[in-house]
């Protein structure tokens, strides 16, 4: 390396350690002069606002960066950008533009997720009105770490503004989508009033957790699944058996006589159609039938895991909730960020469109690359986020390819690592090559 390279890199180095520094204070002059917090975040986030490798990795002969190592520069210089990004939508939090702040700290969560990051985004979305997507936020935090008392506080806010019955039930259902082999039954689970266990009575999801196992009408497996249940659900779990028929229960029962299985049995017209469980499955039923899980058998470690699962108890709650709306809970997904356009073009992640991105786009179709450019820096100058800077620079890069000057385009998308389209600038840039037409 030359001594005018070294000194080259040293300067350049800085920019990353002065913008989060500048990040950082901006976080802390906020709540005094959020405006000026603002301005300076902005600051913050312009000043690498260019990827450049070689700040992140060491250089290689001539300034080289080999694949490896671009690949780790470019992740780490995502991860310093997530803190950039955070400033600003701290700052628009505190001026109460909640959109504006959503959209920084979702990018800031895209580059880089941390426990913290996620609660701070839930909290705009619920300032924006959109507690369904805090809530789905926030149960997938909580089921893949241990939650703090901020975001748990937060889960039971969001759980109350989208009129959900359990706070908790949110939760397991996200722990429960990473488990292989387990459906998730929505609740309230209900059985026919009429129908009693063996040992006389209703049974009553109200006393904690139940395993019903249902057998089918030639009971072929039951014994190696009732022999796997033993093994399998712990002392303290109650296990209940459910015949496929009020009247197909002979079988079952002298199975569990032959074989001394303490559990009952439960019988009742459309008990087994009622629960909605194919013959042969175990239904894993928690907080007072407000969530349930069909594990299908073998029974073992799967079976061991939703047991376990539904024993950790995150919120307390008297289920359900004092606000749940007596309404199904809508599962309907927020509809997607938008992709790219058919024209190739990076729209911002809220719809509808603005009218500044439907014309560049439509100047851009009909060849007219310089009006397009104009459109789209024009929307980037905003300042809202809805066309956040590396969507922005990819748009212009491709302007500026449509009306010739290829090596400008390629020098844009060259300096472009924090897009929510990574993918699309890294096949852009190979389209546009370095020569000029």
């Amino acid at each position: 390396m030359t001594g005018a390279l070294a000194v080259s890199l040293l300067l350049t180095a800085t920019g990353p350690a002065e913008a989060e520094r500048l990040a950082g204070e901006a976080v802390r002059l906020a709540e005094r002069q959020p405006d000026a917090a603002l301005a300076q975040a902005r600051r913050a986030l312009a000043l690498t606002a260019e990827f450049d490798p070689t700040v992140f990795v060491t250089a290689g002969r001539k300034g080289e960066v080999v694949e490896d190592e671009f690949v780790k520069a470019r992740n780490d210089y995502r991860r310093h950008r997530a803190a950039l990004y955070e400033a600003v939508g701290l700052c628009f939090a505190r001026l109460a533009k909640h959109a504006e702040a959503r959209r920084y700290l979702g990018r800031a969560v895209l580059l880089e997720s941390t426990p913290e990051r996620v609660t701070r985004l839930a909290r705009e979305l619920l300032a924006e009105g959109r507690p369904r997507a805090a809530l789905d936020r926030l149960a997938v935090q909580a089921a893949a770490s241990r939650p703090s008392p901020e975001a748990l506080a937060l889960v039971e806010e969001a759980a109350d503004a989208a009129g959900v019955p359990s706070a908790q039930a949110e939760i397991d259902r996200a722990r429960l989508a990473a488990l292989a082999g387990v459906e998730v039954r929505e609740g309230p689970l209900r059985i026919p009033p009429e129908s009693r266990l063996s040992t006389g009575g209703p049974l009553r999801f109200e006393d904690g957790l139940v395993v019903l196992y249902l057998s089918d009408a030639a009971c072929r497996t039951c014994s190696a699944d009732l022999e796997a249940l033993k093994r399998t659900v712990p002392a303290d779990t109650r296990v209940v058996v459910v015949p496929p028929a009020p009247d197909q229960d002979i079988a079952l029962r002298q199975v569990l006589s032959l074989y001394r299985y303490p559990w009952p049995v439960l019988v009742g017209r459309g008990v087994a159609q009622g629960l909605g469980v194919k013959p042969g499955a175990a239904l894993v039923v928690a907080r007072t039938g407000w969530v349930g899980a069909a594990v299908r058998p073998p029974f073992g470690e799967t079976l061991t895991a939703t047991i376990r699962l539904f024993a950790r108890a995150d919120v307390t709650e008297s289920v359900p909730r004092a606000k749940w709306n007596r309404r199904p809970v809508d599962r309907a997904p927020e509809l997607p960020a938008p992709a790219l356009t058919p024209e190739g073009l990076a729209p911002g992640e809220d719809a509808p469109m603005p009218g500044a991105f439907v014309a560049g786009a439509d100047a851009y179709r009909a060849g007219q690359g310089l009006e397009a450019l104009h459109f789209f820096e024009s929307l980037e100058n905003r300042g809202d986020g809805w066309l956040l800077p590396p969507e922005a620079r990819f748009d212009r890069a491709l302007c500026l390819a449509a009306i010739g000057d290829r090596e400008a385009a390629r020098k844009l998308l060259l300096r472009i690592g924090d897009s929510r389209f990574q993918e699309a600038v890294d096949r852009a840039l190979e389209r546009v090559g370095s020569h000029n037409r």
